[in-house]
């Protein structure tokens, strides 16, 4: 079995789904993510089909034994397992938490991926990039392949000393290589050039610009794994991600819940929505940087819905409310979008649901129930 780590603050589910779809098209590929959006079964996946639910439950018992683990801990284990005894080729693992005491940090990996690093779970990885990318760079090992989107400076800076240390060779993905045809809510079309060849009309369902770095990342990886040009297209035309811009008529859900995110959001919005009046319907960890990400939702919403999405992390709607003008509250989630939605519908506008993945579950949750014209 090969595996293909990634850590990084953000972009790391999406781009870990577009590498599992493209070594999916010739090989048996594994694929290990978090969090979960409805079901915990998602979490673990071969070729793009999620653990069925006896045999998530049968390896969660078996990985968790008579130790007390940490729930991820359980899941990552569980996931292991899965992939070994269905023999897959190749296993693509998302870290949890920072990288270097993660607990998939046990995989022996010869390429590693690092994501965007940005501020986000400060008071356990460090209040700089700095050290938040030693970090995030505690995945790179001696002699292996790793593969970066464009970092800010302080970022760049400790993965360079890292690949050097460890005798690691770094590619960094070289954005002026890209060059976008076509975009818009129901995906964009796109061409990339690596290593002189230029791969055409590129496809995916995705409307964040940023989801173009990340399909070219996935691209990066898979030819320096072997794959060609027709298993890429196919496997980045196919890739599903939820919850990240995820389209159903005028509602967008995103799980945006750090300021990098949202601000990547805030892009996407005013992109696509211009002149739109925005419903915002969100939700926040108590453990996150409110202050950012509430700066950041308040420079695309015309008005803020407040709710709490999780009883035992979650940031209170009555506590979060504060942070914005023009807003109401109601600790329901499902209440909140509810009244968020009407109130969307009320102005002739979008409504946008962030700031949790949480709150992104409840949405599609209430969603799969009554919207048949959901984008991906």
């Amino acid at each position: 079995m090969q595996y293909v780590h990634l850590a990084g603050t953000n972009a790391k589910g999406s781009t870990a789904q577009y590498i599992a779809g493209i070594l999916s098209q010739k090989h048996t590929c594994g694929l290990f993510t978090s969090p979960h959006i409805i079901s915990p079964c998602e979490r673990m996946r071969i070729n793009g089909k999620d653990i069925p639910a006896r045999q998530y439950e049968e390896y969660m018992e078996k990985a968790r034994g008579e130790k007390d683990d940490h729930l991820f801990s359980v899941w990552t284990n569980a996931a292991l397992l899965w992939f070994e005894d269905n023999h897959v080729e190749y296993a693509v693992i998302e870290t949890g938490l920072g990288g270097r005491l993660d607990p998939t940090n046990i995989v022996p990996s010869r390429m590693q991926v690092i994501t965007p690093i940005s501020y986000d779970h400060m008071a356990l990885l460090g209040n700089t990039l700095t050290k938040i990318a030693r970090e995030k760079c505690g995945i790179i090992k001696p002699d292996s392949v790793v593969i970066s989107h464009p970092q800010e400076d302080e970022a760049m800076r400790v993965i360079r000393a890292t690949c050097e240390r460890q005798n690691a060779r770094l590619i960094v993905l070289d954005e002026q290589a890209i060059h976008v045809h076509e975009s818009g809510v129901a995906g964009q079309t796109f061409d990339f050039t690596y290593k002189g060849k230029r791969y055409h009309d590129l496809f995916i369902h995705a409307a964040s610009p940023m989801q173009v770095q990340n399909a070219c990342v996935a691209l990066i990886a898979a030819v320096e794994l072997g794959m060609d040009g027709e298993d890429i297209g196919a496997g980045l035309r196919e890739a599903v991600i939820p919850a990240r811009v995820q389209m159903c008529g005028d509602i967008v859900i995103d799980g945006a819940h750090n300021p990098a995110a949202l601000r990547e959001l805030s892009h996407t919005i005013k992109q696509y929505f211009a002149g739109r009046d925005v419903t915002v319907l969100a939700a926040v960890m108590r453990d996150k940087d409110i202050m950012g990400i509430t700066r950041e939702i308040g420079t695309f919403a015309d008005r803020v819905v407040c709710t709490c999405a999780d009883k035992k992390r979650g940031l209170p709607a009555r506590e979060l409310q504060p942070y914005f003008s023009c807003v109401q509250s109601n600790e329901d989630p499902n209440a909140a979008f509810v009244e968020a939605q009407a109130l969307a519908k009320q102005k002739r506008g979008i409504l946008v649901v962030c700031g949790s993945f949480y709150l992104a579950s409840y949405a599609l949750g209430l969603l799969t129930e009554t919207c048949d014209d959901v984008l991906i």
